[in-house]
């Protein structure tokens, strides 16, 4: 029988291990690596990586099963803590050098024990042998981390219903590729996510075989099982890497298969005995089939969010835990609810009476990243679910104000994670840069740019600071320029694009919150804003107060306006201000870039196109500055009737398109489109259609159209009474533009 953990620790301690006589293979420095042959998945899996890199390093690593002699003099010992060595907190894990040729990783459980010895195994590549000395504890702070796939298209694709798509190879190729799959895990091993969603609206039957209802069935035999062999190896490839894979749906979503042969909707509004049990049985069945995975639930949406909790505590649970009792295993599934359109306050204790393993989620700061901390409105809903009971979760979401471009500020990123500290956030959640066309990334490149290489700092930094956001800066930007220097060639090249993320990463998070709005599925920030949406942005928010939810103090351009008008003193930022501050640091960043140049020794191609991206934000924040002067001034008119402030707006105007046109050309080449999003919630700057105003070459003309009728309008005022803003009213000023 193999010893438990706690008597091999001790007597590794007092220097009691059966060493054998010294042989000629001493000379191939070998190293027993002593483990419980009962040892889960992750644990071998990790055991697997410190054998790769002892090889690596000269050494000829055997695994030890069991108590007995050990065959050589150097060893090193894996298992979960026992009461001689402590190991803090879940998933957390102790390695300590316990004698001259004695290394011992202790996990506080199997995933602690994964990192213990990939920690291991990352010091032994930087030292090029075993490391002495060791005494290392170290564990997560942030329970759950990860990033979420969508199983989800651009546009509405299957018979007009929102979120719902088949898992076929036509729609999701990339679901189909293990050899993808298995670099994706490994990049979130390697950075200690435990998570992967994937967003669908109705997954199940996609996914599962359900004999009670064979009428629900959408795919062919053939691709049906195709998928059903493709989901058991990845969750159980992502199982033994410590990652959970939670399958999101919405509520009430049907099969259209099944809908269609009841003669009901796709969605629902209220329960009924119909869907109930259909649900039920869903989730059961795939509980049964998937035990290594979790769900992600938005109830919300199509459910009117009155029937939420009783759907949660009557229908979703019960069916995990048929799932369950089928097992046999009272090991609970994480479930995540999603506050989003539920009365999750409501849930959530309704819930907790017959169910444990639950978390709650909320979105960041909106659908797009605003400011590094969480206030107003948002911050207090985060603290109310922090206060249910419920680990609770934050959902950094959608990032539309940041794509298509390269964004990656490590010190924007820490201080995120630092607010969401505070707030007893206990787990990360996050979005791809670019969520709606996962894998690859908007470049105009052949073949396409995958997005864990493209944005490998975005997903590096949120995981980083997910484990431990109370990192020194200082050692945090040497770490950084290492990374950098890793990838570019030198470490001048490093401290300058470093200096370029973090000078970039302010603009587009600090201008959205001034003067647009920061939902993100209704706006695509970098393809612009006509002018009647910087006048009025608010006609386009369907949620008062969200854009103040990640923004310091400050005022919108109406209020700023009024105020100057009314002479009135202003307080905190300002529009005008921040839309000439972010030039200023648009600005740096290309000064940034451009003294890095010369230094970059590889991934040449790569750099330049992060060369081009800060040249193009920089443009794009030069075109808002001059817009939003603009709009400023059509508002001042509102006030002062004088055809002078209209003058200047027009001058202004003009600026913009002309920056415009410079961005036209920086990305006519390098990009094959900006927004990801083509379906028709988005309204800025112009209703999303398949293959409509998804690049700014699309909209140049629509913006030199509103340039020309200004600029005919201005030209008319002495001659019309149309213009008369008695007549027209101070807050109606969209007639200028059309």
């Amino acid at each position: 029988m193999p010893l438990p953990f706690s008597n091999l620790v001790r007597t590794l301690l007092l220097g009691h291990v059966l060493v054998l006589p010294l042989t000629a293979a001493v000379a191939a420095r070998p190293v027993a690596i002593v483990s419980d042959p009962a040892a889960a998945p992750r644990v071998r899996f990790g055991i697997e990586r410190l054998s790769a890199a002892l090889k690596e390093a000269g050494y000829t690593p055997e695994v030890v099963s069991r108590a007995g002699p050990i065959p050589t003099r150097e060893t090193i010992l894996v298992g979960s803590a026992g009461k001689d060595l402590s190991a803090p907190g879940p998933q957390g894990f102790a390695l300590v050098s316990t004698g001259p040729h004695r290394t011992a990783i202790a996990g506080a459980d199997d995933s602690g024990t994964l990192y213990g010895a990939l920690e291991l195994a990352s010091r032994i590549k930087a030292a090029k042998g075993l490391p002495r000395g060791l005494d290392v504890r170290d564990a997560p702070r942030f329970v759950l981390r990860g990033p979420c796939i969508g199983m989800q298209k651009t546009e509405i694709t299957y018979d007009g219903a929102q979120y719902d798509y088949r898992y076929t190879p036509q729609d999701f190729p990339f679901f189909y590729d293990k050899q993808q799959w298995t670099r994706y895990l490994d990049f979130l091993l390697e950075n200690r996510m435990n998570t992967v969603y994937l967003w669908n609206g109705h997954p199940f039957t996609s996914l599962l075989k359900l004999p009670k209802y064979p009428e629900a069935q959408e795919l062919s035999d053939e691709q049906l099982a195709q998928n059903i062999e493709v989901f058991k190896w990845l969750t159980a490839e992502a199982d033994k890497r410590g990652i959970w894979v939670i399958q999101s749906f919405y509520n009430i979503h049907l099969s259209h298969a099944f809908a269609r042969a009841h003669e009901v909707p796709f969605h629902h509004s209220a329960p009924s005995r119909l869907t109930g049990e259909y649900t039920r049985y869903c989730i059961s069945e795939f509980i049964r089939n998937y035990p290594n995975v979790g769900l992600l639930i938005t109830l919300g949406e199509a459910l009117s969010p009155r029937f939420g909790p009783e759907w949660l505590a009557n229908t979703i649970i019960p069916g995990v835990k048929d799932g369950m009792r089928a097992l046999g295993t009272d090991q609970e599934p994480p479930i995540i609810v999603r506050a989003h359109a539920t009365e999750i306050e409501k849930a959530i204790p309704l819930a907790r009476q017959s169910y444990q393993n639950i978390y709650t989620m909320h979105k960041y700061n909106g659908e797009s990243l605003t400011w590094t901390d969480v206030r107003g409105e948002v911050a207090r809903k985060h603290s109310a679910l922090v206060q249910l009971g419920s680990l609770h979760i934050v959902n950094v979401h959608l990032l539309s104000n940041l794509e298509p471009f390269r964004w990656g500020s490590p010190e924007f990123i820490q201080k995120c994670m630092q607010s969401c500290q505070r707030l007893g956030i206990k787990g990360l959640h996050l979005y791809p840069l670019r969520y709606w066309e996962w894998p690859v990334a908007a470049d105009n490149t052949a073949p396409p740019l995958e997005q864990i290489d493209r944005d490998w700092i975005w997903f590096a930094a949120w995981a980083r600071y997910a484990w431990n956001p109370d990192r020194d800066p200082a050692q945090e930007r040497q770490y950084w320029i290492d990374r950098i220097a890793l990838k570019y060639g030198s470490r001048r090249a490093a401290e300058r694009i470093l200096e370029a993320y973090q000078a970039a990463g302010v603009c587009a998070p600090r201008l959205l919150p001034r003067v647009g709005i920061t939902e993100g599925n209704r706006q695509a920030f970098a393809l612009g804003m006509l002018m009647t949406q910087l006048i009025d942005p608010d006609r386009y928010r369907p949620m008062p107060l969200l854009w103040t939810s990640g923004a310091p103090p400050g005022e919108r351009l109406r209020e700023w306006v009024e105020k100057e008008w009314e002479k009135k003193p202003h307080e905190g930022e300002t529009p005008l201000g921040v839309a000439g501050e972010v030039v200023d640091s648009a600005t740096r960043a290309v000064e940034a870039a451009e003294a890095a140049q010369p230094f970059v020794t590889r991934n040449r191609e790569e750099f330049l196109r992060f060369l081009n991206d800060m040249r193009s934000i920089q443009t794009l924040m030069r075109y808002y500055r001059a817009k939003t002067r603009s709009a400023a001034l059509v508002l001042r008119y509102g006030y002062s009737h004088e055809a002078g402030d209209l003058n200047a707006a027009l001058r202004l105007l003009e600026e913009s398109v002309e920056e415009y046109r410079k961005l036209v050309s920086l990305t006519d080449k390098t990009y094959r489109e900006a927004c990801s999003v083509h379906a028709p919630s988005r309204r800025i700057p112009f209703l999303g259609r398949p293959g409509k105003y998804t690049h700014w070459r699309d909209c140049l003309p629509e913006y030199e159209k509103e340039l020309a009728n200004f600029r005919r309008n201005l030209a008319d005022l002495p001659h019309t009474d149309s213009a008369s803003p008695a007549r027209k009213g101070r807050s109606s000023l969209d007639w200028l533009f059309e």
